[in-house]
């Protein structure tokens, strides 16, 4: 007497073929909230003066899938005597100390700083995001 076993593996390779889709999709997200707490930490350790340069501090996610990559920029341009000045570079890649009420002292590099310091925390987070992400798709 033969028996014979069935297995149906429809929904696996379903989410096989998703896993792609599915991780891409959780690492832009996880990537745009690293990317929003780098933008409001760099803005509260950012000089204000006008606000310029404050508000000139942006976001973006440029890519897709493996290929994605986040970014955070900072431009505050000024019209000067000489022509038009982006202090943000300036302040950041030029000059040593700026001068902030909130963090007296504080290292120009308001961008690197938030980066530096959350850099681990921030991969967690997305590597969270993408596992939880796949766990609700059935891994």
């Amino acid at each position: 007497m033969a028996r014979g076993l069935e297995i149906d593996l429809t929904k696996f390779a379903k989410a096989l073929r998703e896993v792609p889709e599915v991780t891409f999709r959780a690492a832009k997200r996880g990537m745009h909230d690293a990317l929003d707490e780098w933008q409001r930490e760099s803005t509260d350790i950012a000089p204000l003066d006008k606000g310029t340069l404050r508000r000139g501090i942006d976001t973006g996610i440029e890519g897709e899938g493996a290929a994605m990559v986040g970014e955070i920029t900072a431009v505050a341009i000024e019209d000067s005597g000489k022509g038009r000045f982006n202090y943000a570079y300036y302040l950041h890649e030029v000059k040593g100390e700026i001068a902030n009420p909130t963090t007296p002292g504080t290292e120009a590099k308001f961008l690197d700083i938030p980066a530096k310091k959350n850099e681990k925390k921030w991969m967690r987070e997305i590597e969270t995001e993408i596992a939880s992400e796949l766990k609700k798709n059935g891994w």
